[in-house]
């Protein structure tokens, strides 16, 4: 267990000193059950687990469980079930925090497990070791399948702030990602810029075309679609100047099109048709 007591969780949880661990520890289960199958994959957690304590991986990932953990706790930590339904637990020392005060404790763990969320995610992207365990697991190139891998990243390059806001406008960043993109820069040009970046492979000549998708992406979000398609223009003469450098767009089926001679209607072809 990534957490197994009370002095553990209150290492991310300093309010929780009161707590019970024994109250807690369902709790627990239900959040480390729900990263491990949603996020992490079970090679990456065994992986993380074994690291020793301190380490930036394993200290990210307590906290993020913690975070979860007491998320889904605090509605609920206080209610006992008694024959005649529910009850609160009420001590005459302590007076009850007011509803907005817990709705403000519910929002910070939102936004805490947003941001180590994201901030697992960029650390395994820095670590070569963590991220071949992470490949393994069945859901990772759904969860790396867009040019933004975190809300931090959407952030830089567009008016939202959060990953909240990312998970939101992801569909349709993706729409954009496969239509828009896609059909400028080909759909194998824009499979290899996605397996470079959660590979973290990305070429020198990949990168600066990623920067600039990342922008195009980020006005597409933002519904400002001519900027997003002269930024996309301006990607595609950037490329063609230097073509030798995205073989894979060079040999694309969508580049071969567009070079391709505009089909003529002649008298003298076997294709013409009259009157066009």
């Amino acid at each position: 267990m990534l957490i197994a007591s009370i002095e553990d969780f209150t290492k991310s949880i300093p309010t929780a000193t009161g707590s019970k661990w024994t109250d807690l520890v369902s709790f627990y289960n239900s959040a480390d059950a729900t990263i491990k199958a949603l996020l992490v994959g079970t090679n990456l957690y065994d992986y993380i687990e074994a690291l020793e304590d301190g380490e930036d991986l394993k200290t990210t990932l307590c906290n993020l469980i913690a975070f979860q953990l007491y998320k889904n706790a605090i509605p609920f930590v206080d209610l006992i079930q008694t024959n005649n339904g529910f009850a609160v637990i009420s001590n005459s020392n302590q007076a009850p925090a007011s509803k907005e005060r817990v709705e403000r404790l519910i929002l910070w763990c939102e936004q805490s497990i947003d941001l180590h969320t994201d901030l697992l995610i960029m650390q395994l992207m820095s670590s070569e070791a963590a991220l071949a365990e992470w490949i393994k697991f069945k859901s990772f190139k759904t969860l790396t399948n867009c040019i933004f891998l975190t809300g931090i990243d959407f952030a830089s390059y567009s008016k939202y702030s959060t990953r909240a806001d990312f998970l939101k406008m992801k569909p349709l960043i993706l729409a954009a990602q496969k239509n828009d993109l896609s059909e400028r820069l080909s759909i194998d040009y824009v499979a290899e810029l996605i397996d470079q970046i959660r590979t973290n492979s990305l070429t020198e000549t990949n990168e600066q075309v990623v920067d600039s998708c990342k922008l195009v992406l980020a006005k597409y979000a933002e519904k400002e679609e001519h900027e997003a398609e002269e930024l996309l223009t301006q990607i595609v003469v950037m490329m063609e100047k230097t073509l030798t450098d995205y073989p894979t767009y060079a040999a694309s089926a969508e580049y071969a099109l567009k070079i391709a001679p505009k089909y003529q209607n002649k008298a003298t072809d076997p294709t013409f048709f009259f009157g066009m």
